[in-house]
This record gives C-alpha cells, sequence and structure tokens, in this order.
C-alpha cells in the first residue's frame, strides 16, 4: 500500500450545488465483474484493512472468525467494494452463528448504506440509508420489515443475498441454511433501484440507539463473500495496517510518528523507517509498537534539512509488505516567506473533509498547526466510552482519532505538523488542569470546573502521544507529580520558532478557587473574578522567559496553544444568547494572563496561534494599555459544533468607512484590553433548525461559520498576513467573499 494518490479534480460551481458532490473517486476501479472473500487469521481487535468496524471496540477477530457484540449500529462494512449505480445485481453470502443466547439481537447484512454527503467514507458513520436482512434470534430471516420462516440456531447458518434486476427494479432472495442439515428457509423481497447503491456491510445489532454499551450477546462471522457485476471494486481503497504519519523537523533532528491499529499478541511489534538517498531506499532502524497508542516513533539526527527527501515507513503484516511513504520537506527558511495552515475544532459532521483538504493541498502551507479539540466525544457515534477500562477506553478515542487522521494523512505525510490535545481529545467538555492532578468528586456539581483530569494518567499520556509525540522533546520534560507527561516545546522552521505551549494542564479550576457568589458577580464586575491562580505555571513561564531570549536571531516568534488569551465572543449556545465571562478562555486569570503577556512583549514580533472558540478572531492584546501586547489569532472549526459569536452590536452593522462594527478596542468580560482587527462570524440563524432547513451537513457547516486559517510570514517585510477561509471554497479559483468579513489583513510587526 503507498501513500502517494493523485488529488481529484473539481470544477468551479456555485458552493450550494458543489457541496453535495463532495466524493473523491479511486483511480484504480475495476468495473467488471468483481468479487471479494474474507481471510481473517488470527486473533486481534482490529478486523483488517479492508474493513471499518462500528464501533472498533466492539468487533474483534477470534480465531479467524470476526465477532461482534450485538447493539444498534454495529456493522463491518467493507472498504473495497460497493454496490454501483447500475447494473445486473450482485451476492453476499456469510456463515454466521451466535455464541450463546441470542435474545432479542440480530445478524446479517445490510446494503444501500450512503450518507448524506457523497462517498463511501462519509457512510461509514453518517449512513442515513440502508436495507437489512438477515437472521433473528428466535430463529427467524427477515428482509426489511419483512419475515420468513424460522430454523435452528444451535449450528452455523450460511446466509446467502442474490439481487437480480428485473425490469426497472430489482428482485432479492434471502437464503438461509443450516449446515447441519435444515431445509433452506428463503424469503424474496422486490427493491426499487435506488435502494442498492451504497456500502455494504454485516451487523450484529440489538434494539435501542446507538451508545457504547452493547447486549453482551456474540455473534460470528466466517467466509464473507462479495460478487457480481454491479460491486466496484476499489483495492486502493483500505486504511491500514499502517494508518498515518505525522512529522517535525527542528534542529537537524527528524522526529515521525506511525499509527497503527490494535494488532493481536502474534503480529509483528516493530516497524521500520527508511529514506530516499537518490534511488536508493536506506534504512535508519526501527521502532517499537507502543502498546496502548499504538503508535512507533522514530527520531534520525542530524539530518540534512536543505534537500527534499522522501521516506517511508515499512511494516511486514501477515506474510504481506506494507509501506507508507511521504516526502520530509527541506527547510523554507530561506524561500522568502513562510505559510503556517492553522485548524481546529472538527465536529465530525462532514468527514472525511474531502473539500477542506483539497483546499489546503492547493494552499500549499509548509506547516500546520492543529490546535485541539481534533476530535469529540461524540466523533463517529457510540458516545464516549469515559466510564470503562483504561484499555477499551483508549480504543474508543483511537477510533475517534483514526477519523482524524484518515482525514489529514495526505497533507500531514509531506509536511511538518504541530498537533495539540485540547480538553475534548481527552474526553471532557473543559479542563483546567489544575498541574495535572485527578479530578477530585464533584460533590458541588461543578464538575470539570472543579480543576484536574478524569481520565487515568496512563490514558492522558497515550492520547498525549497520538497527538503531540512527534513534537521535538520536551524543553522541561519532569512529568507532572501524577504522572501526566508535558509537551511544551520550541519548534524551529522556516525562520521562525514556534514555542508550543499547554495553557490547560497547569491552569486553576475555577471551582476550586471562586464561590458561586463570586462567579455570579463577577458578570457585573470582573475584578471579583481577577484572583491569584494559575494560567501556565511557573515552568512554562520560565520556558517564555528563556524562549524569547533565545529566539533573538530568527525572523519570527511564533506560539502555539490551545485558545486566545482574552474573550473574543459575546454570543454563545444554541440560541446564541449573550455571554458575559468565560473562564474557560485564556482571558482568565487575568493575572497570569498578564503576566504571560508581558513575557512575550518583551520582544516584538510575537504571533500567537489558536483555536478552541469555534469563531476567527484577530486581535492585538492590551495588558497595561491599548496595544501593548502581542497578536492573537484564532481561527474557527473547521466543523463548527457549538456556536459562538463576535456581536458587541447588533450584527451586521458597518461603520461609515465599511470596517464592521465589530473591529476596534473593546474590554472583554473579563476586564481584558483588545484591539480586534478582524471576526469570523456565522451567518445569523445558522444556529437554529430554521436556518439549517433543506441544507445539507457541508452547507450547514458553511453557514455556521466553519472555516481555517492561513498565515504568511514575510521577512522581508516584517509583515504577517492572516487569512480566514469560509467552509466552502475552491482554492483553485479564489474569490474575494471566499474569505470572511474583513480578512485577509495586514499586520506590520514590531523587530
Amino acid at each position: 500500500m503507498t501513500s502517494h494518490q493523485k488529488p481529484s479534480k473539481f470544477p468551479r460551481r456555485d458552493f450550494v450545488a458543489a457541496l453535495g458532490v463532495a466524493a473523491v473517486g479511486s483511480s484504480c476501479v475495476e468495473e467488471a465483474e468483481s468479487a471479494f472473500q474474507s481471510d481473517w487469521q488470527g486473533s486481534r481487535i482490529w478486523v483488517g484493512p479492508e474493513y471499518w468496524a462500528n464501533p472498533l471496540q466492539d468487533w474483534r477477530v477470534d480465531d479467524g472468525e470476526a465477532v461482534a457484540k450485538a447493539a444498534a449500529g454495529r456493522t463491518l462494512h467493507l472498504l473495497t467494494n460497493q454496490v454501483g449505480e447500475s447494473g445486473e445485481g450482485f451476492e453476499m453470502e456469510v456463515t454466521l452463528q451466535v455464541r450463546g443466547s441470542a435474545g432479542d439481537t440480530w445478524a446479517g447484512f445490510v446494503f444501500g448504506v450512503r450518507g448524506q454527503l457523497a462517498g463511501y467514507q462519509h457512510a461509514l458513520v453518517h449512513p442515513e440509508t440502508g436495507v437489512s436482512c438477515g437472521l433473528r434470534g428466535d430463529g427467524r430471516i427477515f428482509f426489511g420489515e419483512a419475515e420468513g420462516d424460522t430454523l435452528g440456531l444451535d449450528s452455523p447458518v450460511r446466509l446467502k443475498l442474490a439481487v437480480q434486476r428485473e425490469g426497472s427494479g430489482y428482485k432479492a432472495r434471502l437464503e438461509a441454511r443450516v449446515l447441519s442439515g435444515e431445509p433452506t428457509r428463503t424469503l424474496e423481497q422486490r427493491l426499487d433501484a435506488t435502494a442498492l447503491p451504497g456500502n455494504v456491510a454485516l451487523t450484529a445489532q440489538a434494539p435501542g440507539q446507538p451508545g457504547p454499551e452493547n447486549s453482551g450477546v456474540e455473534w460470528g462471522f466466517r467466509d464473507w463473500q462479495v460478487s457480481g457485476k454491479q460491486i466496484v471494486s476499489r483495492p486502493a481503497q483500505t486504511f491500514g495496517p499502517i494508518l498515518w504519519t505525522q512529522y517535525t523537523l527542528s534542529r537537524q533532528t527528524l522526529k515521525v510518528l506511525a499509527h497503527f491499529p490494535p494488532l493481536g499478541d502474534s503480529d509483528e511489534a516493530t516497524a521500520k523507517l527508511s529514506i530516499k538517498d537518490g534511488s536508493t531506499w536506506r534504512s535508519t532502524g526501527s521502532a517499537s509498537i507502543d502498546p496502548l497508542s499504538r503508535t512507533a516513533l522514530f527520531r534520525v539526527e542530524n539530518w540534512d534539512d536543505t534537500v527534499d527527501r522522501e521516506y517511508r515507513v515499512e511494516y511486514a503484516w501477515q506474510g504481506r509488505e506494507f509501506e507508507w511513504s511521504g516526502t520530509v520537506r527541506r527547510d523554507p527558511k530561506d524561500q522568502g516567506e513562510l505559510r503556517v495552515g492553522v485548524l481546529s475544532c472538527d465536529h465530525g459532521e462532514v468527514f472525511p473533509q474531502h473539500r477542506l483538504v483539497r483546499n489546503i493541498r492547493l494552499q500549499d502551507p509548509d506547516i500546520v498547526f492543529f490546535a485541539g479539540d481534533q476530535i469529540y466525544e461524540g466523533y463517529g457515534g457510540f458516545g464516549v466510552a469515559r466510564q470503562k477500562p483504561a484499555g477499551e477506553a483508549m480504543i474508543d478515542y483511537l477510533r475517534k482519532y483514526w477519523q482524524f487522521g484518515w482525514t489529514w494523512r495526505s497533507i500531514l505525510k509531506d509536511r511538518p505538523s504541530i498537533i495539540v490535545p485540547d480538553d475534548h481529545d481527552v474526553f471532557q467538555g473543559n479542563i483546567w488542569g489544575q498541574a495535572g492532578r485527578a479530578l477530585p468528586d464533584s460533590a458541588d456539581g461543578r464538575g470539570f470546573e472543579n480543576g484536574g483530569y478524569l481520565m487515568p494518567v496512563d490514558w492522558v499520556n497515550a492520547v498525549q502521544r497520538t497527538q503531540a509525540g512527534h513534537l521535538p522533546d520536551p524543553v522541561d520534560p519532569k512529568p507532572c507529580d501524577s504522572g501526566i507527561e508535558v509537551y511544551f516545546t520550541e519548534l524551529r522552521y522556516g525562520g521562525a520558532s514556534f514555542a508550543v505551549i499547554e495553557d490547560r494542564k497547569f491552569k486553576t479550576g475555577p471551582g476550586d478557587i471562586l464561590t458561586s457568589e463570586q462567579r455570579a458577580a463577577g458578570r457585573t464586575d470582573p475584578s471579583v473574578v481577577d484572583v491569584d491562580a494559575e494560567m501556565l505555571g511557573d515552568r512554562q513561564e520560565e520556558f517564555l522567559r528563556e524562549w524569547t531570549r533565545s529566539s533573538s536571531d530568527l525572523d519570527f516568534r511564533v506560539v502555539c496553544s490551545q485558545t486566545i488569551f482574552c474573550k473574543a465572543t459575546t454570543h454563545s449556545g444554541g440560541q446564541l444568547r449573550r455571554s458575559v465571562i468565560d473562564l474557560d478562555c485564556g482571558g482568565w486569570p487575568r493575572k497570569a494572563r498578564d503576566r504571560a503577556l508581558r513575557i512575550l512583549s518583551e520582544v516584538g514580533g510575537v504571533v500567537m496561534l489558536h483555536g478552541d472558540q469555534h469563531i476567527g478572531s484577530l486581535v492585538r492584546h492590551g495588558i497595561d494599555d491599548w496595544e501593548d501586547g502581542p497578536i492573537g489569532f484564532m481561527v474557527p472549526g473547521t466543523s463548527n459544533g457549538f456556536p459562538r459569536a463576535w456581536w458587541p452590536d447588533e450584527p451586521g452593522q458597518r461603520r461609515a468607512d465599511g470596517a464592521p462594527e465589530w473591529t476596534g478596542r473593546f474590554l472583554d468580560g473579563l476586564g481584558n484590553r483588545m484591539t480586534v482587527l478582524g471576526a469570523a462570524n456565522p451567518d445569523e440563524g445558522s444556529n437554529t433548525p430554521a436556518g439549517q432547513a433543506g441544507l445539507n451537513r457541508e452547507q450547514v457547516a458553511h453557514r455556521k461559520g466553519s472555516g481555517h486559517g492561513i498565515v504568511v510570514l514575510d521577512p522581508k517585510a516584517g509583515t504577517a498576513t492572516f487569512e480566514i477561509w469560509r467552509h466552502a471554497f475552491d482554492a483553485a479559483e479564489p474569490r474575494a467573499d471566499d474569505q470572511f468579513l474583513g480578512f485577509p489583513v495586514d499586520v506590520e510587526l514590531s523587530s
């Protein structure tokens, strides 16, 4: 398997029409009659590269048999074969058997699985159509709502589905035969032609709504066969066993992090990294796959950063050789400008973001920064397995993070990336890390506000490794007292020094220091909540002091963290009601915020990059006076969930010079000075059912203000250009209104 794929080509279209057809096709399609047959071997959680399991933790391979824990929504999709739009029909067969009592569960086939957006990947996690047939727990065969005869479940059952064209529609015949010798039971149905196209899957279901819990009933599947002229084969549509890579290059040190699925005990436990020298591939060594995070970390010293060099990760699995390849770009420190892509907060509705990925590829940033909330607790459906043992909760996290990697791997393989986890990445709605302590009991009902981490230490460390494990080594690697590790560090690339900080881990929980009365009074008098509390902590503040001194030889200094150091929103929530204070943002605690900004203001030209708030903002921070602090740039979510807006006056108003009313000098709800240079607001009403009526998921994301940022740093001019692009546009033919109102913004950075 190789990473190299040609980008798809999209003609220019009106964005509303284009948003309905965002699929990426495969260049390797077999139009003739094709056949697939499963080949499960060994025992492990991950079913194999040709499959997607919903959810990952409820499927496994057990001694050559695919086993599912029955519950609502449990499906095993075939990635490499789908039913096409037209043809003469198809067939599927599988042998299934319930393990123990079947109860009210059922198992069998689902076909014609499609999502609201085009493409097989979107349908995996957002299915909206599908035809089910199979065997109920009482032994009765069924097809949709129709039921047939019963048969015994004490022995394996061979289930066969044959769909053939008949007139303008199709005739479907389901056969179930007990392998011990009972007569075959059959059930026939007529199908409309529109029911067929889409994914095919095995399934083991139980009544209820999809969630983290299952029925405990297990169904086993063997020898799954799919064939027919209407089956479209795309062999390249696999995922794994090398899932993707992410890397950094700094100070002639290359670090590559490779991601793997949950493999079996008998599978190879190491992977290799090779570099191409001319026409020859040279091995740089091997790395062990971490048993919890399922990552392999490679480190290469004395890297020649003056040239582009190809690399590949190699892994042997079940007698086959797999590879994932990309390019380590040369350090662009002498190319004239540095382009930084900034993204955050993907709520998952438009997975796998074909349009955005294509646009980023065309915009071709030199480095990308993902500021947090790469996943959410509900990502991919089935809720969140917080209460499960750490190992099972990690599998739940990994299936979510896989969607991030699957989305972005074509970008990550060919350029360095900075990725940092935020609150939702560690399964918390908000997080005040309180120096890494465990979250105390929330007897007062404040929950996360008491400060600390909900999930176990080893789980949190594994999450951090999956996202930030490829960053340069921490500048102060001592773990927190709890054992939670740190990753704050410096990365030098493209003539810029990037200080990567953790503005959640050491922050004081407001529930630990503020009373309910203080919180209430703070809504009208922010000085009441202006208390002594931690934000970055002593260690990170010392790092920033040293960083401002040691980076003086570079053209630019860039700070990367999760959230902006002010409250750059006025409205939030489903009804976008006015909100006054937000202790989750970087504007609180004010004293600690000011202290950090003063350190950064000791030198000129500092740019701060953030995500988190689901709205784009460009501000000049004020500390003791207006505009005496650094620039803060926050990008909207790539798929906005919880809505926020910056509407200090009525939305849509303009000043006499044409600029929106929301620019200028403001005190935020916490008393911080900020000069707003630009804001990327959602459309009015986009958060309401009426505002979303008749729109698909991509159109809703566009109206809700989803987008991404590009920062262009020009050392010769001493300027930074800040761009915020709306969700729906064509980077091959950009238009003036493709960016949010008021963007781009050019800022002269003082030295």
